[in-house]
């Protein structure tokens, strides 16, 4: 008997419900559930491809489930790499501007020595000293880092966000 009250239960079903799926009478049903009658072959039939439906749908929902949770600890992997990434291009980019800063600093003082110079020759020694190649080069990388920065950090707002 709860064999078949579980089968009804599985499939969500008042016993009136079943009944007019199966083509069947619900004192049929009902003697059936009882077990003091069987089902008509038509009606065993449709009973069997509805728990095989039922079966597929819970075996369904389970995979949905772990996906659902695959794909959100895949997530939570990707936050994590990319809050990592944030850090190591926020320590290139102080880095490159205390470089920065450094570079300004020196030129500042080779533009002050140039203005003490009183011979050509000590203008072109002086001259050699300047950094304008590394200059370009490192307000060229401080403008990528800070493009990169931002990049990852929108990354990891549409992250959170899924």
């Amino acid at each position: 008997m709860k064999k078949q009250l579980t089968i009804r239960e599985q499939l969500g079903l008042k016993q009136e419900e079943l009944a007019q799926l199966l083509q069947v009478t619900r004192s049929q049903l009902s003697l059936y559930e009882i077990g003091k009658r069987k089902l008509p072959t038509h009606a065993t039939e449709k009973l069997a491809n509805l728990l095989s439906l039922a079966q597929n749908e819970t075996t369904d929902f389970e995979l949905e489930a772990k996906n659902e949770q695959i794909n959100q600890s895949f997530l939570q992997r990707l936050l994590v790499k990319n809050q990592h990434q944030q850090l190591l291009v926020e320590k290139k980019l102080v880095a490159m501007q205390k470089k920065e800063y450094a570079t300004k600093a020196s030129n500042k003082i080779v533009n002050h020595l140039k203005e003490q110079a009183k011979t050509k020759k000590e203008i072109k020694l002086i001259e050699s000293l300047t950094l304008k190649k590394q200059d370009e080069k490192n307000a060229e990388g401080l403008v990528q880092l800070q493009i990169k920065i931002e990049v990852l950090a929108f990354e990891e707002k549409l992250l959170k966000n899924v």
